[in-house]
């Protein structure tokens, strides 16, 4: 049976709109870094603030749990990505419905028996009473009483995601796999942990709203809905684990191939439990990563970057204890996209980037071990207290630098230290708190929000600024600007006010889309608005921003309205623009690059774009020059609407994933590119008049932004690098043509200055430190120097960069016999030291690494190196003087132990 055909099928019979899985990424939502359930996608229909295309809406969503990485491989049910079935009903149908429709879809559908379902309900509490509707539905539809479970607040109710907001109770419903499956404990129920209770679905009922004091019924009651597909797999096919269902039989056949392990249960002869463990990790964080990868999430080391790296390195690390040593993952990641990509087609789209992008951060990772344990190295080199390893410094490590701690814990061991793994999982569990937390569902609306919503009950602001710059229409609505920015709704604005207007038809387009809102003027019988700034808070609702330059403006009137002309025109050339770069960037570099945000306004424009590898100098002149090209062609530019399913049959590029309504509006330039787009645009490419590229740079891992300006914005641009080129080659008397070489010629003489400086700086410091030694002779026939570089008596300051020349010239002195050297200096209020000594020393017993291991818990801080140079840093300058005389003295002691 093919599940997600079957439900979207039954639901589409029942008059529910399919519609598609939204991205991973969630679109216009920063309140969570990945989408987390399937009503995500849906958060401003449950809001209000905008109008679904139907009341009712079935889809099969792509998820991810931050929250639950850590808990995966250690249980059979626990997945970070997963499929989310789900069914929902905007003001439409409520628990009588949903609940008629889960049985049916269970019992007659799916043909599981009714007597394994188990219910479970809201107990009441406070001044919410308990859920007796979805009781009686549930035995109306079959379930007997004693079947149907009552559980509290923590258990079942939702929301509000913050202090107010729609919340309500659910009603989950459980399959029982049998008391063979359980604890046979008398208590064992859906709350036991035993194994033998899978919660497969889960009907929340939003029908209140709290207002942080009490709960009040909302007009509109909501159905939120969500089956896990691998939940229902497994019951569908007998299985308690979800890693034993055909959804990833195909994955394990395939690390069994690399690995020969295989899942085992307890008692099977070959029963590993470590091994199961790396098996599940594995399995789950294989196919999430490449899903993650399709849905254009990059590693790195912040936000769902972050996430994506810290999964792909701990499949690396359970991987390696499976005794994979070669890179493995594409091998995984070639047969979950041959699986998947009948449903999910961008996996096969980006599958040539996402497998250079995972081979890199396995070959990353593999220098990321060697990198944490030089620091760990360090670390422990700097323990005040030898027998306990700061917690603190493991969590910063594992989190930081995706450094394991069970490979923290083994390489303290065999330095005989230990490790609290309570106050460590102290810091994980508060890690894991702030990413539930940043995993919520933030349903606050801003209190001038629900001002809009209440000018705009009755009408919809029109927009007609896509052929028109000026027009006739009224003032709907006046908000006044307050101190406290919410805004107060009011009749009128006088001479000198700020505020917003709503009017019943605008032509100034509201920023959106990245583009900037327009500005322009109001004008009615009895005063003048100067519009800044045009937003749309609201779907189909514009905020005019600005105030009243003279007389007033009311609620009611009749105005001329008309947008900045030039500006509009400034806005059009940039925002065409931007289609002709994301085209000479697909054109120069394939089609795995993709836009990943952009923003025009009169000035400039910028463009945001993914790509694995940083674009050459000669690339970018290219790309210029396609883009001035097509501009000189005077290129035709259509924009037209039609249906989505039209527009992507004309190859349509739809950015972002974002939700479509049934018609689309299509940006065609000549025959080349075509871009769905709401924004504004020239007629023709000539009407740009030139392209010039600002700059390109890093904004991110594998996300770089592209600046540029076009028309008169770019010529200035252009004419002040010419004054600028005009005034150096003035000042260098040179022709302009011969003004960089004139230019490299002055920076390679001063370069030879600073080298010679610096020889000069060096020889004097080993003089000053030679002279010091004629005074102080000593009696030893080796050699001991010891010098603080930051002693006020040296009157030349020496950056650590020379320190360890200094010292090879101090050996070279001595002709690399029987020397010991230590430096120490001061950089940027932090002290520094190197150690240095001849070969012959080392066998005398000294050794620079130890030296500077001991020293670094003296300046609080840490480092090595080898036997013959190590150097260190840390935080506490004024034990500068004890560690250089520690080294000294250790030095010493080996000497005179060793005679």
């Amino acid at each position: 049976m093919d599940i997600r055909k079957t439900f979207l099928e039954y639901f589409e019979k029942n008059r529910h709109l399919i519609m598609p899985s939204s991205s991973l990424i969630p679109e216009n939502d920063p309140s969570v870094l990945l989408t987390t359930a399937g009503m995500q996608q849906f958060k401003p229909y449950y809001l209000d603030l905008e109008t679904p295309p139907r009341t009712r809406i079935t889809t099969v969503q792509k998820c991810f749990r931050t929250s639950d990485i850590d808990n995966v491989g250690f249980t059979d049910r626990h997945l970070t990505f997963f499929e989310m079935l789900g069914n929902f009903s905007f003001g439409d149908y409520f628990k009588k419905e949903a609940i008629e429709f889960a049985i049916d879809f269970i019992a007659n559908i799916l043909k599981l028996p009714l007597d394994r379902l188990i219910a479970a309900v809201f107990e009441g509490g406070g001044d919410i009473p308990a859920d007796e509707e979805s009781i009686r539905y549930w035995i109306d539809n079959g379930i007997k009483k004693e079947k149907i479970y009552r559980f509290d607040k923590n258990e079942n109710f939702w929301g509000p995601a913050g202090n107010t907001g729609p919340c309500g109770p659910c009603t989950e419903i459980y399959y029982d796999f049998g008391p063979e499956a359980g604890c046979k404990s008398k208590k064992c129920g859906p709350s036991c942990d035993c194994g033998r209770y899978l919660e497969i679905w889960n009907l929340v009922f939003t029908q209140y709203n709290f207002d942080g004091k009490k709960y009040t019924d909302l007009p509109k009651k909501n159905i939120d809905t969500g089956m896990g597909l691998e939940r229902i797999a497994a019951v569908l096919e007998g299985q308690s684990s979800v890693f034993k269902t055909s959804l990833f039989k195909p994955i394990l056949d395939k690390i069994y191939e690399i690995t020969e392990k295989k899942l085992t249960a307890a008692g099977e002869q070959g029963y590993d439990k470590e091994a199961n463990k790396a098996l599940r990790v594995l399995a789950d964080h294989s196919r999430a990563i490449y899903f993650l990868l399709a849905d254009g999430v990059v590693p790195s080391n912040e936000g769902r970057g972050y996430i994506l790296r810290r999964i792909i390195r701990r499949a690396i690390r359970f991987g390696k204890k499976l005794g994979i040593e070669n890179y493995f993952l594409n091998e995984i990641g070639t047969t979950i996209i041959d699986n998947y990509s009948s449903y999910y087609p961008l996996l096969a789209e980006r599958d040539a980037s996402a497998r250079r992008i995972v081979l890199d951060e396995e070959k990353r990772f593999t220098r990321t071990l060697k990198e944490g344990s030089i620091l760990l190295d360090e670390m422990i080199a700097g323990t005040a207290n030898k027998k306990q390893f700061d917690p603190k410094n493991a969590f910063m490590l594992y989190e930081t630098y995706g450094f394991p701690v069970e490979l923290t814990s083994e390489i303290l061991e065999e330095n005989n230290i230990g490790l609290d793994m309570e106050i460590f999982n102290k810091y994980f569990r508060e890690h894991a708190e702030r990413s539930r937390g940043t995993a919520s569902f933030d349903k606050k609306i801003d209190q001038k929000i629900l001002i809009y919503k209440e000018i705009n009950k009755e009408q919809k602001t029109d927009f007609a600024g896509y052929n028109k710059e000026a027009i006739k229409t009224s003032v709907i609505g006046v908000v006044k600007a307050s101190d406290s920015n919410n805004g107060i709704e009011t009749k009128e604005l006088n001479a000198g006010e700020k505020g917003e207007l709503i009017l019943d038809a605008t032509v100034f387009y509201g920023e959106k889309g990245g583009q900037a809102g327009d500005s322009g003027i109001i004008r009615s019988a009895g005063g003048i608005f100067i519009v800044s700034d045009t937003q749309v808070p609201l779907e189909n609702v514009y905020i005019h921003k600005g105030f009243v330059k003279e007389g007033k403006i009311k609620s009611g009137d009749e105005v001329d309205i008309e947008i900045d002309k030039r500006k509009r025109s400034d806005i059009k050339r940039n925002h065409t623009s931007t289609h002709l770069l994301h085209w000479a960037l697909r054109n120069v570099f394939g089609s795995e690059v993709k836009q990943a945000g952009s923003y025009v306004d009169d000035n400039r424009l910028r463009f945001d774009y993914s790509i694995y590898d940083a674009p050459k100098k000669s690339d970018l002149l290219k790309i210029e020059k396609m883009i001035n090209e097509k501009i000189q062609k005077n290129d035709t530019v259509r924009c037209f609407e039609t249906t989505l399913e039209y527009a992507r049959e004309l190859g349509t590029i739809a950015l972002f994933d974002a939700k479509y309504g049934k018609f689309v509006r299509v940006v065609e330039i000549d025959d080349y590119n075509r871009e769905l787009c709401g924004g504004t645009h020239v007629n023709r490419t000539g009407e740009i008049g030139i392209f010039k590229m600002i700059s390109d740079s890093s904004i991110g891992a594998n996300l770089r932004r592209i600046e540029a300006a076009t028309g008169m914005h770019a010529y200035s641009i252009l004419k002040d690098k010419e004054e600028i080129l005009e005034n150096i080659s003035k000042g260098l008397e040179v022709e302009e043509k011969k003004t960089a070489d004139a230019v490299m010629h002055l920076k390679a003489i001063n370069l030879e200055m600073k080298d010679e400086l610096g020889r000069l700086r060096i020889k004097t410091i080993t003089e000053e430190i030679l002279n010091s030694l004629k005074d102080d002779p000593g009696s030893s026939k080796h050699n001991i120097i010891s010098c603080d570089l930051s002693d006020p008596k040296i009157q030349i300051k020496v950056p650590v960069k020379d320190m360890g020349a200094i010292a090879d010239r101090l050996k070279n002195e001595f002709n690399n016999e029987n020397t010991f050297i230590v430096l120490g200096n001061i950089s940027s209020g932090k002290p520094v030291l190197i150690f240095a000594c001849t070969k012959d020393m080392i066998q005398s017993g000294i050794n620079c690494g130890k030296l500077a291991r001991g020293a670094g818990s003296i300046i609080k801080g840490g480092g090595g190196g080898r036997p013959d140079f190590a150097q260190l840093g840390g935080s506490d300058g004024k034990a500068l003087a004890e560690a250089i005389h520690f080294a000294v003295k250790n030095v010493e002691e080996a000497i005179n132990n060793g005679r």
